[in-house]
């Protein structure tokens, strides 16, 4: 299994060729970490979605790189990722002398969490789960002729978080884990696991949009974020979406996104298979929040989604028809409406 690093958490991924510059990943089971649900994987065809969708935002490339001279790398939104000279090693041990690739991969809004199935979820001290609001997810993975390298010394990621609204004070390094159905949950990292903050890097130290993380451990390529925990004051409700005929957890999901929070995307994960809906009774909500219930799903190779705006009340239930579904070959459009909610 491969643990994802960049939204900096340990994950199980695997890489999947999308073209000769691209490549998207696709998650294997997790073992230690699974969200209480139905243990059944996505269809091949709303898995294949997501993909297209992470593959398309994948800023990585190719590039050559020398053991004596090292490499830095700057991707499109002008973060880069610096590998000192013999920072990296071949699975043989050997210096790297030639083209290596290199995948990056940055997510801030709700729609590109939406679109790629990486909502705000994390586990407590407790492991319960509950809602983060994020100021940046990433994914990094560096490959020499096909495989994985070894990081001999520190590779640093000095990130750019200029894409973020969300305020960086309390916000600390999570990994990232992929369960076996591909929900992905954030654990709080560690210095102990190949994840640190450099000391002169953080922007909790006054340098603005820019912070730098050191991955010590090719262990941890794959997703991490910044983020901290959000408890929304008031008493809290549940809810249940009930899908369309046809549509369960493995062809669909169901998120919410809060009125004026960008940065946060919770999933209602628990499934109910006795009456088929999707139940959130963790309690994350308060009564009276202006929301948006999100359910996006996958027919015929499209995406379809609807988007039902709310304000909560107590424990109420949502219907999602389906002569109420949009149907798209194209997930912008899918992005383009949740990105015009309030």
């Amino acid at each position: 299994m491969k643990k994802v690093f960049f939204m900096l958490m340990t994950l199980s991924l695997v890489f999947v060729s999308c073209d000769s510059d691209t490549a998207a990943p696709e998650s294997s089971d997790a073992g230690s970490v699974t969200l209480p649900q139905t243990a059944a994987k996505p269809t091949v065809g709303l898995q294949n979605l997501r993909n297209k969708a992470l593959s398309d935002i994948n800023q990585g490339g190719q590039a050559n790189y020398n053991a004596r001279l090292g490499l830095t790398f700057t991707t499109k939104s002008g973060s880069s990722i610096v590998i000192p000279p013999y920072s990296i090693k071949d699975r043989n041990g050997n210096d790297i002398f030639g083209t290596i690739t290199i995948d990056y991969i940055e997510i801030f809004t709700k729609e590109k969490m939406v679109v790629t199935n990486k909502p705000t979820l994390g586990l407590d001290a407790n492991q319960n789960v509950g809602v983060l609001e994020t100021g940046g997810e990433f994914y990094l993975d560096i490959r020499y002729s096909g495989q994985q390298v070894t990081i001999n010394s520190p590779v640093k990621v000095n990130i750019s978080t200029s894409s973020s609204q969300a305020v960086s004070a309390g916000m600390v390094l999570w990994n990232g884990v992929l369960d076996g159905e591909e929900n992905l949950l954030w654990n709080p990292t560690s210095t102990t696991n190949g994840l640190v903050f450099e000391n002169d890097g953080s922007i909790f130290g006054g340098r603005g949009v820019l912070y730098d993380i050191l991955v010590t451990n090719s262990s941890n390529f794959g997703w991490c974020n910044i983020d901290r925990f959000i408890n929304f004051p008031g008493p809290k409700t549940t809810l249940t979406v009930v899908p369309p005929t046809g549509f369960d957890y493995t062809n669909s999901s169901v998120y919410i996104a809060v009125e004026g929070e960008d940065n946060v995307l919770t999933q209602v994960y628990k499934f109910n298979t006795a009456n088929n809906t999707f139940v959130e009774s963790d309690g994350w909500l308060p009564i009276g929040m202006k929301c948006h219930i999100i359910f996006v799903g996958e027919q015929n190779g499209n995406y379809v989604y609807r988007i039902l705006s709310t304000t909560l009340t107590t424990t109420p239930t949502y219907t999602i028809t389906n002569s109420s579904l949009i149907s798209t070959t194209a997930y912008g459009q899918v992005e383009a409406a949740i990105a015009a909610l309030p």
